[in-house]
């Protein structure tokens, strides 16, 4: 991996990390599973359509799909 691949990818996890502040802090502000679970809803069907809308329905099937593929090869 060349120098400027390692600077992009650490750029990228420093940005993320960044853009997970907010989120990380609303997640903290929960009170009880209830709201945790709400919460957790509710970012996933955001999450879920800001995917739909910026590569497509098909592409999102493949994101989740393999999502859950990764997650029970794993266990």
């Amino acid at each position: 991996m060349s120098i400027s691949r390692k600077q992009s990818d650490s750029s990228i996890r420093d940005r993320m990390l960044e853009l997970m502040e907010p989120i990380d802090r609303q997640i903290m502000m929960t009170d009880d599973r209830s709201d945790l679970l709400m919460i957790a809803c509710a970012m996933l069907h955001r999450a879920k359509d800001i995917f739909d809308n910026e590569l497509g329905r098909r592409a999102t099937e493949e994101i989740f799909i393999r999502t859950i593929v990764e997650k029970n090869e794993k266990t």
